[in-house]
């Protein structure tokens, strides 16, 4: 790890031709921005797939998968209106080029048109089990997530283009706001300073993070998430995110109630 970022030569060191495939998540589980494009350079140099986790309201700012050459692209939906219900609800996105549909699991929707030449839409490519190719399916019966996406339908047609660019420009200023009302505070309080983030950053705090978090939840401030679990050395360590649902007022409170813990 590079300063909460992937360590380009710990990728290069492990591709070789008998790489399947390189996974980025962009913005990664820190927050912080991949460097995809030289991410990318490796992988292909090797002969393997790209895939690309991306968060889709992101989006709205950074480059698209396709723009640093992903084979496959997969997304986190929730964020597009979902209602928040202890971690749901939630939907995934999957796209791919053109030359692997054939190979993607569940039900294709194609555009063509009727007798009178009206604008209509068919199901297509549906290598179900339930269905003619039993043998050679690509995917089965499983839960039905269709109410979710059309929700995400509904907010992204209602937000358009530049509304996306909105939120996404709204969440990176307003984590750029945290991250000054912070380094106010306390200079060392990010454990990745250098590194360009998104929506979530990491904060050292003094005492354990999921013991801040505790101490915060008694005042009925949900202070974020302890990184113990991903080890040792992430025991004072706390995930903060920081959307475009927070207010200024909210994001002062906040570190003022934080400042003593950093």
């Amino acid at each position: 790890m590079d300063h909460g970022r992937t360590s380009l030569a710990a990728v290069d060191a492990m591709c070789s031709e008998r790489t399947a495939a390189v996974v980025v998540q962009q913005p990664n589980y820190l927050g912080c921005l991949e460097e995809v494009f030289e991410i990318s350079r490796i992988a292909k140099g090797s002969g393997a797939m790209l895939i690309a986790v991306a968060d889709p309201i992101s989006l709205g700012l950074l480059a698209p998968p396709g723009a640093y050459d992903a084979d496959v692209a997969v997304g986190e939906g929730q964020p597009l209106g979902m209602r928040p219900a202890f971690g749901g609800e939630t939907l995934g996105i999957f796209t791919c080029r053109n030359e692997y549909v054939r190979r993607m699991p569940g039900r294709l929707v194609g555009l063509t048109t009727d007798r009178q030449g009206r604008r209509g839409y068919v199901l297509t490519l549906q290598t179900r089990e339930q269905h003619i190719r039993r043998e050679k399916a690509t995917s089965n019966i499983c839960t039905n997530h269709a109410h979710n996406a059309l929700r995400a339908t509904v907010y992204l047609a209602l937000l358009g283009p530049q509304g996306l660019r909105w939120v996404a420009r709204r969440c990176a200023r307003n984590l750029n706001y945290f991250r000054t009302l912070l380094r106010n505070v306390s200079p060392s309080a990010e454990a990745f300073p250098d590194g360009p983030c998104f929506k979530e950053v990491v904060v050292r705090t003094k005492i354990p993070a999921r013991e801040v978090v505790k101490q915060l939840a008694s005042r009925n401030i949900f202070a974020g998430v302890a990184l113990d679990h991903l080890g040792e050395h992430f025991q004072y360590d706390l995930l903060i995110a920081v959307t475009e649902l927070r207010t200024d007022p909210e994001i002062e409170r906040f570190v003022a109630a934080l400042q003593e813990f950093v």
